[in-house]
């Protein structure tokens, strides 16, 4: 029997164990996905991307299980242990880009309690959209440093998929998407500092739940990445599944609906593991490069990033279960609704470009726009005025950052150093469910 599973969440992925036949196959990608009772579902050779097929659970091949958790801590991360002679080869691994981050062997805190969520404060009492022109940038809230998403170069430019919303957004009010400035936040601050005014917009890979919607008071503008959340652990290990992560250390950064979903997880499958817990991003990856933790935890874009950004990519992998549902996306605080309209529309406005065929080519262009694409230039600039944008505000957005599959191959995609396919962030008439609504 042949399933259908979305590209976005299971690829590319890289590990592979299972064998389909007694002959001797090329191994393929398999996991006990729906527990440790089976069955085996595996990756169809030369299949089309997401499709897999499930066979008896007695097919797994066991050269491929979990060894003596001592036996290959997770340091070989750091390239001290060659992997087992038996350990299959990897599919799908992204190409090795120049290093951006640099993971250090070193001491780190003592693991931390989960923080308790920020209280809601006060939006501010002067529009943002004022503040900001007065201002003359945007302050756009990043992550400190994530591949593909935000990641300072060395040519001092914040490059990525959210550090090119924050441009679109800019290109926006300003006409201009060089008036942004990128401030960096920690996970455990990011709230605070949108609430409290340090920052504008915070566009950090940052999940959208009720709770932070509703009992927080903030404003999600719509979901700019479709994500889930799944695990990365050494190559050398062997794992197939997530199952096998019972009785090893597993790192998670505290404070997080990481966090929370995994403690779920381990729960729900009867699975006991060590929970370490880290105040930071780098202090949680500085664990795992000097074997503090057998595995961690985090969205499985954010994990297909650091392996990237690894000095030896091929010897981690991405476990293939998705845990939980993260859609990604940019938000203001709550209670004013000029500036959540204008971020919410721009980046619905990347989305309707790419659906429309309006790339940045035609809209730098200075010839006039025909079909749909003029359509939807038209009906973006009838409401310019009630959001107090130049007429023109999404042709400039385009003109500046191109529309979201330009982002979004320019930072992920396939040429990237990540690599990664669009799955389930295609639009909604190309398999995925990436989708705008109307602006006409």
């Amino acid at each position: 029997m042949t399933i259908g599973l979305r590209a976005g969440l299971l690829a590319p992925l890289a590990v592979t164990a299972c064998l389909v036949s007694q002959h001797a196959e090329a191994a393929r990608l398999c996991a006990l996905r729906d527990g440790p009772s089976g069955p085996c579902t595996c990756k169809v050779e030369g299949g089309g991307p997401g499709e897999f097929t499930t066979v008896n659970k007695s097919v797994c091949t066991k050269a491929a299980r979990a060894k003596d958790a001592n036996a290959a801590p997770a340091a070989a991360a750091a390239g001290q242990t060659q992997p087992a002679a038996d350990a299959p080869a990897t599919m799908d691994a992204a190409p090795a880009p120049p290093v951006v981050r640099t993971i250090t062997t070193g001491a780190t805190s003592p693991p931390t309690q989960a923080s308790p969520a920020p209280t809601a404060l006060p939006a501010p009492s002067e529009g943002r959209l004022q503040v900001v022109r007065e201002r003359g940038k945007i302050l756009c809230g990043v992550n400190t440093g994530l591949l593909g998403f935000s990641a300072l170069a060395q040519t001092g430019e914040w490059l990525g998929l959210d550090a090119d919303f924050c441009r679109a957004v800019a290109a926006a009010v300003f006409e201009d998407a060089k008036k942004v400035e990128f401030v960096p936040v920690e996970t455990n601050e990011r709230f605070e500092a949108l609430q409290s005014g340090k920052i504008d917009l915070l566009a950090r890979n940052t999940t959208w739940t009720m709770a932070r919607d509703v009992d927080m008071g903030l404003e999600f503008a719509g979901v700019l990445y479709f994500d889930g959340q799944g695990f990365m652990t050494s190559d050398d290990r062997g794992l197939v599944s997530a199952q096998q992560l019972a009785g090893l250390k597993i790192c998670v950064e505290a404070g997080t609906t990481t966090e929370q979903n995994m403690a779920y997880y381990f729960k729900a499958h009867g699975l006991e593991v060590e929970t370490q817990t880290y105040p930071d991003r780098k202090e949680m990856l500085d664990a795992y490069a000097s074997g503090k933790c057998d595995a961690y935890s985090g969205d499985r874009s954010a994990l297909f990033s650091d392996r990237a950004s690894f000095a030896e990519p091929a010897k981690h992998a991405v476990l293939p279960e998705v845990i939980s549902k993260e859609p990604l996306g940019p938000v203001v605080a709550g209670g004013d609704r000029t500036w959540s309209e204008i971020v919410r529309w721009t980046l619905a406005g990347l989305i309707n470009a790419e659906e429309v065929g309006l790339d940045r080519e035609t809209a730098a262009g200075s010839g006039e726009m025909q079909g749909d694409a003029r359509r939807l230039v038209d009906g973006a600039a009838a409401s310019a005025e009630k959001l107090g944008l130049p007429k023109p505000w999404l042709r400039n957005v385009i003109a500046a950052t191109g529309n979201y599959s330009e982002i979004f191959d320019a930072n992920l995609g396939k040429q990237s150093p990540l690599g990664m396919d669009r799955g389930i962030n295609a639009l909604w008439k190309r398999g995925g469910i990436q989708f705008a609504p109307p602006m006409w």
